[in-house]
C-alpha cells in the first residue's frame, strides 16, 4: 500500500516524530531567554545592593511630595549641541556658588585633545562635565534601564562599578526624585539634550533643558558671555516619551576636595603643550579610517572662548588673541553647515578633518605662549 502523507507533507512519519524539531527549538529558546534573564536579574540583585554601599549620601526612604530647586542654566546665544555644558554649568553654580562658566569649564581641562592612549580617552576635544566634576571633588554615577555598559572611554571618570541597572523607567524615577529630596540634582538625556532635574511635584518634571527663546536675542553670539535661562516644566507623560538612550541619568556626589587653581593650572598648561601632537594623531585616527563613534566632536567654541576670557583677564593679550582666533574658526566652520547639519559617515569625516586640521597649527602656537 502507498504511505499515507502527513498534513505537513512528510510521507510516512509520525505525528510525535515531526514534533521533536520543534520542541528542540522552543527548549531552545526557552534556555537562550531563561539565561538572559537570570543574567539580568543577578546583575539588578548585584548593582541594587552595591548602590548604597557606593553612595555616602544615605537617602530618604521615601521622596519628599515637591520640591524645586532656583537652578538655571547657561547658554552660549546661537551655539548648539553643548546641552550638558548648558544644563552642567548651572548646577554647579548652584552647589558651589564661586564655579562660575568658565571657572567649570577650566575645571573640564579645555585645553585637552584626547588621542586614544588610555581606556578613559576616546579621539578628538576632551571637554566633558563628568571630568570638571571629578576635579571639584565629586563622584559621577549612571542608571540605566540596560545592562550593556559601553566602554570606558564614553563614561570617562565613571568607576564602572558605578553604572547600575534599574529594570523599569518608573523605578529609575523613583530613585531620581529619593536623589533630588537629598539635593542630588541627576541629569537626563531628554529629547536629544542632557537636562538636569531641578524639581518635581505631582504632575511631572521641571528640568533645566537648552532654551534659545529664553537666550538667543538680537545682537547676541557666540562671543556673548553665557546667558542665565530658567527651567521648563514637562509632565511624567512627556518624560517616558521623550527620556532617550536606554533611560539613562547621572548624578554627582560630593566626596572629596576640589584641586586647587593652581593645579588646574598645571593640567591645563601640560595639556595645552600636548595638544598638537594629539591633534596630529587624531587627524591620523581620522584619515585612517578610524571609528566616528570613538571620536569626540569637533566644533568647541565654549573651550576656546573661556580661554580668552581667561587670558584676557589676566593681561595676556597674545594668548587670548590666540584662543579667540581659535574659536573663531570653530564658529566659521559651524555656520558652514548651515540650518540642517545633518551628514553621511563621509561628509562628517571630511567635515572633522577640514576643521582640525584648520586649527592644529594655531594650537601649536598657543603651546609656546603658556606662561
Amino acid at each position: 500500500m502507498p504511505n499515507k502523507t502527513s498534513p505537513s507533507g512528510h510521507q510516512g512519519l509520525p505525528a510525535k516524530v515531526l514534533l521533536i524539531p520543534g520542541i528542540i527549538v522552543l527548549l531552545g529558546f526557552i534556555f537562550f531567554f531563561g539565561q538572559h534573564f537570570v543574567k539580568k536579574e543577578l546583575e539588578y540583585k548585584k548593582d541594587q545592593a552595591y548602590l548604597p554601599l557606593a553612595m555616602k549620601t544615605q537617602l530618604p526612604s521615601e521622596p519628599l511630595s515637591e520640591i524645586k530647586y532656583p537652578i538655571k542654566g547657561y547658554r552660549i546665544p546661537g551655539l548648539g549641541g553643548f546641552c550638558w555644558l548648558e544644563s552642567s554649568s548651572g548646577l554647579i553654580k548652584y552647589l558651589e556658588p564661586d564655579i562660575d562658566f568658565d571657572a567649570f569649564v577650566l575645571y573640564g581641562r579645555p585645553t585637552l585633545v584626547m588621542a586614544g592612549r588610555n581606556e578613559n580617552e576616546r579621539w578628538g576635544p576632551g571637554l566633558n562635565q563628568t571630568h570638571a566634576f571629578t576635579e571639584l571633588g565629586y563622584t559621577a554615577f549612571r542608571g540605566s534601564t540596560s545592562t550593556t555598559n559601553l566602554p570606558q572611554s564614553v563614561f570617562p571618570d565613571i568607576d564602572p562599578r558605578h553604572l547600575f541597572y534599574f529594570k523599569t523607567p518608573a523605578e529609575e524615577l523613583a530613585f531620581m526624585k529619593k536623589l533630588v529630596s537629598a539635593q542630588l540634582i541627576p541629569t537626563i538625556v531628554y529629547a536629544g539634550d542632557f537636562s538636569t532635574v531641578v524639581g518635581y511635584n505631582q504632575d511631572g518634571l521641571w528640568i533645566v533643558r537648552s532654551d534659545p527663546s529664553q537666550t538667543d536675542v538680537e545682537g547676541t553670539n557666540f562671543m556673548t558671555y553665557p546667558v542665565p535661562f530658567e527651567p521648563i516644566f514637562i509632565t511624567y507623560e512627556e518624560l517616558f516619551k521623550n527620556w532617550e538612550v536606554d533611560h539613562q541619568f547621572f548624578w554627582f556626589e560630593k566626596t572629596g576636595l576640589r584641586k586647587s587653581e593652581n593645579e588646574i593650572y598645571a593640567e591645563n598648561k601640560k595639556n595645552a603643550q600636548e595638544a598638537a601632537q594629539n591633534m596630529k594623531t587624531v587627524i591620523d585616527f581620522l584619515k585612517n579610517g578610524g571609528r566616528l563613534v570613538d571620536f569626540t566632536y569637533e566644533i568647541d567654541v565654549p573651550s576656546s572662548m573661556t580661554l580668552y576670557r581667561y587670558f584676557t583677564k589676566r593681561g595676556n593679550t597674545d594668548l587670548a588673541n590666540k584662543y579667540l582666533a581659535l574659536a573663531e574658526i570653530y564658529e566659521s566652520q559651524r555656520i558652514s553647515l548651515g540650518l540642517d547639519s545633518r551628514r553621511s559617515q563621509s561628509e562628517a569625516r571630511k567635515f572633522y578633518l577640514a576643521t582640525l586640521t584648520k586649527i592644529q597649527l594655531l594650537l601649536e602656537e598657543t603651546a609656546a605662549l603658556w606662561p
